[in-house]
């Protein structure tokens, strides 16, 4: 197992206690096969290009109660 997969299975949703969590990308991204794998896998959802700066962004999403976190 790498630590990408260690990192994700220790991330635990706040509200629901899932960890079916996938990481939010933001930006915009390159479509390769891995990405596309990613996403239907649920491991990474896109929250799109605008970033605001001034306040903390969501790293996390739950695919089980939609929580960003």
């Amino acid at each position: 197992m790498n630590m990408e997969n260690e990192e994700s299975a220790e991330v635990v949703c706040p509200r629901c206690g899932s960890r079916h969590v996938a990481e939010i990308l933001r930006g915009m991204p390159a479509f390769t096969e891995e990405l596309q794998r990613e996403l239907a896998e649920g491991k990474v959802v896109l929250s799109g290009c605008d970033i605001d700066i001034s306040h903390p962004m969501p790293r996390y999403h739950c695919n089980d109660c939609e929580e960003e976190f």
